[in-house]
């Protein structure tokens, strides 16, 4: 009886693991061992968390390849390689598709990202509404529109609140990225700046972030994955891109400070 016992468990967890096996999205091939992500550098804080808990649970080793969106998309392309692609903004998302280096059906949108304006933790030029980046003397820092698309909502926010020239008079320097105007912001170079809203929590004891009412803005941004054409793993990619929208991905995300829900992004932009 006890043998039979022991074999009835032993046949039950035998399906039970064969039934995880079979569910899309959820397994991960023995075969494939190892995926190659280039991905933007605004998602490395959730990414190597993901990275970690996907590999730990799969056995599957993942090389992330670091950058800025243009640029990584421009390695992936030239080398013809890579399993999946992460966007920082759905406008390389869009490059993507026209140089046919990834699955448009395969494209996801996982988090939403708001502009905002960022300031030194304590806020000590009292920077509270866009018309005070128009004050004389506040030094303002914003990203080149060829290079992010937060770039090419600016001037579009400032144009729509009539502050365009007043505004301008105050841009001291343009960065090629977020992150990169979030160090000028931190070394005191500027006094403020337009960045995704998700860096105060990644760096809360060095600055803050005020959200402009949802009627000042003219887009917001999409963090977006899909497979590459080059993959010769495309059903773990697949199922990478599926961890990382997931109920357990979306928590690290969320985390950070990202948005994970779209009807949460209604409330800061209509």
């Amino acid at each position: 009886m006890l043998k039979r016992n022991r074999l009835a468990v032993s046949v039950a967890i035998l399906m039970a693991l064969l039934a995880l096996i079979a569910i899309p999205g959820s397994s991960c091939s023995p075969s494939e061992s190892e995926l190659s992500i280039f991905a933007a550098a605004a998602a490395k804080p959730p990414l190597d968390e993901i990275c970690q808990k996907f590999g730990e649970q799969c056995g599957i080793r993942l090389e992330v390849n670091y950058g800025g969106g243009g640029e990584v998309l421009s390695q992936m392309t030239l080398s013809k390689s890579g399993d999946v692609y992460i966007a920082p903004e759905q406008r390389f998302m869009e490059m993507a598709v026209e140089k046919q280096v990834i699955d448009p059906e395969t494209i996801n949108s996982m988090v939403y990202m708001i502009p905002a304006i960022a300031v030194q933790k304590g806020n000590p030029q009292n920077v509270v509404t866009l018309a005070d980046l128009a004050r004389p003397g506040i030094r303002v820092a914003v990203t080149r529109p060829e290079t992010t698309l937060l770039g090419k909502y600016v001037p579009e926010i400032f144009e729509k609140a009539g502050l365009t020239e007043a505004i301008g008079n105050n841009i001291v320097t343009e960065a090629a990225r977020p992150d990169s105007l979030l160090t000028m912001l931190v070394m005191g170079q500027v006094d403020a700046g337009i960045v995704w809203h998700f860096y105060q929590t990644q760096a809360p004891d060095q600055i803050e972030v005020i959200f402009l009412p949802p009627e000042q803005l003219t887009g917001i941004g999409e963090m977006q994955a899909a497979v590459s054409a080059y993959s010769q793993n495309k059903k773990s990619a697949q199922r990478f891109i599926n961890f990382m929208t997931s109920a357990e991905g979306k928590t690290v995300f969320k985390k950070l400070g990202y948005l994970v829900d779209a009807e949460e992004v209604k409330q800061y932009w209509h």
